[in-house]
């Protein structure tokens, strides 16, 4: 019943990254999935951010029609990235939640790209530049929202007593 929750909230951040980006410029530059793969590893289990990971990577390739696994294997090294750093590093602070999801969102986009140079296929130098974009906003978003989050869980935890 818990990966079919991780399944369900995986194809909402596909569906919800469709939707903001058709609707609205700046969201082509926003990673919903990243969002939510750096949350399980964060917050849950670094096993479950793995699943969401691969998952969420190759539901991105079916509705982008890329080769099945590039966004997979992107998307669970990003999440292998945040889990790991998580384990090792002290990573509650705003400013090392930025740079870890900058870095993970650019760890992703970085692996694609060279998955697509290996085998041959066209790339674009913009890739690299909009990847970078995207791995900022991101960040951003990112740390806003589970700045929101650890708020929300700090201000219910003194009211359950």
């Amino acid at each position: 019943m818990k990966y079919l929750f991780l399944a369900v909230s995986s194809i909402l951040a596909i569906v919800a990254q469709m939707v903001a980006g058709s609707n609205f410029f700046l969201f082509n530059f926003l990673d919903f999935p990243m969002i939510l793969i750096a949350y399980w590893a964060l917050y849950r289990s670094r096993n479950q951010a793995l699943f969401v990971g691969s998952l969420s990577g190759v539901l991105l390739d079916a509705v982008v029609g890329w080769p099945l696994g590039f966004n997979g294997f992107g998307k669970t090294l990003a999440a292998y990235v945040v889990g790991q750093t998580a384990k090792h590093l002290n990573v509650e602070e705003g400013w090392m939640r930025f740079v870890l999801l900058a870095v993970s969102s650019c760890v992703s986009s970085l692996s694609v790209y060279i998955l697509f140079a290996l085998l041959q296929r066209g790339t674009s130098p913009v890739f690299l530049g909009a990847s970078l974009a995207q791995a900022l906003i991101t960040a951003l978003v990112g740390v806003l929202v589970f700045s929101a989050y650890d708020s929300y869980e700090h201000a219910h935890s003194g009211k359950t007593s």
